[in-house]
């Protein structure tokens, strides 16, 4: 079957979105290595180093999620059954954390972009064409 012009799509985004998640994850670990080495020259050793530590463990985790979003982006253009459930995974939980983020502050206008994104690339995977492409058979 060919691959829907939508899901080419959803694959070029989840590209992007994944390099940015890389990008991300990178310039926090080099920011947690600023704070651990501005604790080394004493401004609160053990502070420095507790704050970068958590600080790492972010980065660490965006480094991961966005290994995951190009994984799936090859996935989605290969369409791959697994492609299509995991990137179904990532934005249901996308939508919820976004929700999350813009009742704990002020929503940022980029809270509503990822929303909005998370929400659209759902819409677009529960398409019938879609589905048809992955294979996937939903009672709805």
């Amino acid at each position: 079957m060919n691959r829907p012009q939508s899901v080419t799509v959803l694959a070029i985004l989840q590209l992007i979105s994944g390099i940015f998640s890389l990008l991300d994850g990178l310039f926090i670990l080099l920011f947690a290595g600023v704070l651990g080495g501005l604790g080394a020259v004493g401004f609160g050793a053990k502070v420095g180093t507790v704050i970068g530590g958590f600080i790492a463990i972010f980065a660490g985790i965006a480094i991961i999620i966005g290994i995951i979003s190009l994984v799936l982006a090859w996935g989605l253009l290969q369409l791959k059954k697994w492609a299509w459930t995991g990137t179904l995974i990532i934005h249901v939980i996308a939508v919820v954390t976004q929700i999350a983020k813009m009742l704990g502050s002020a929503g940022a206008a980029v809270n509503f972009l990822s929303l909005g994104f998370a929400i659209a690339s759902i819409y677009y995977l529960l398409q019938p064409d879609v589905k048809q492409a992955f294979s996937v058979e939903l009672p709805f």
